[in-house]
């Protein structure tokens, strides 16, 4: 038996009281970009808050009906936590901070961007009107002809998904298959969310914050700086993330 061990970024969630206000938050952050907690590891972090069980079960059930799964809770023992409950964690090492949706995006404007913009306004709605879908035999294929504004999120967890422009920072893409970014890469490109280790990372131009194939990860900091700016694709071999120029 082979034990091993992998790094994931997990988004800390700290409720606070009156819980019902925080939870019109969670919605309003849901209703800007529904996919921003889809497939995330999720910290819930009572330090401090002297909630009571009855508190974080009100809460657990919360999060739940907004199919946000949370994998630990911070600041309360193991020894109070009911039958059910995720488990007691510590020792988390912080990161950056992650960004929410763009406060700009309103998803009911839905406004198309005027032919001058160079970034253009494009709301939650403006990007899913530019969804185009193809079946191929690796499943759907998903084509974003809006660039991705930060904050915005998009899931394809049966195959490819091809932006023809860029996804911002704070952006990201999810797709089963593989990633094909005709612009420049500046959020997270997750590749290979449903298992697949031939998925792959092309971009036109390599700003990421984060790219992950499978389950393996790297972050900015961890880019050779004769990577960035350049050309690339981004593949999986032996639980490795190989990045090579494109000519």
């Amino acid at each position: 038996m082979r034990f091993k061990g992998k790094s994931f970024i997990a988004i800390v969630l700290t409720p606070e009281r009156p819980f019902e206000a925080w939870f019109d938050e969670v919605d309003r952050i849901i209703s800007r970009s529904p996919g921003f907690f889809l497939n995330r590891p999720i910290i819930l972090d009572a330090r401090g808050s002297s909630m009571s069980i009855d508190e974080l079960e009100q809460v657990l059930a919360g999060v739940k009906a907004r199919s946000i799964q949370v994998m630990g809770i911070e600041g309360i023992s193991s020894n109070k936590l009911r039958d059910g409950m995720p488990p007691s964690i510590s020792g988390g090492k912080a990161t950056k901070d992650v960004e929410g949706p763009d406060e700009s995006a309103d998803p009911q404007a839905g406004e198309k961007p005027s032919a001058g913009d160079k970034e253009p306004v494009a709301g939650t709605q403006a990007v899913a009107e530019a969804v185009e879908e193809n079946t191929s035999g690796n499943g759907k294929s998903m084509l974003i002809t809006e660039p991705v504004r930060s904050g915005q999120s998009i899931m394809n967890a049966d195959g490819d998904v091809t932006v023809v422009g860029s996804v911002g920072s704070g952006a990201e893409v999810i797709a089963g298959g593989s990633i094909h970014i005709y612009g420049a890469l500046r959020g997270r490109a997750l590749a290979g969310v449903s298992g697949n280790e031939q998925a792959r990372i092309f971009c036109s131009k390599l700003d990421a914050e984060l790219v992950a194939i499978n389950g393996m990860y790297k972050v900015a900091d961890d880019f050779d700086r004769n990577h960035l700016h350049a050309a690339m694709q981004i593949r999986l071999e032996r639980d490795s993330l190989i990045f090579e120029k494109l000519a």
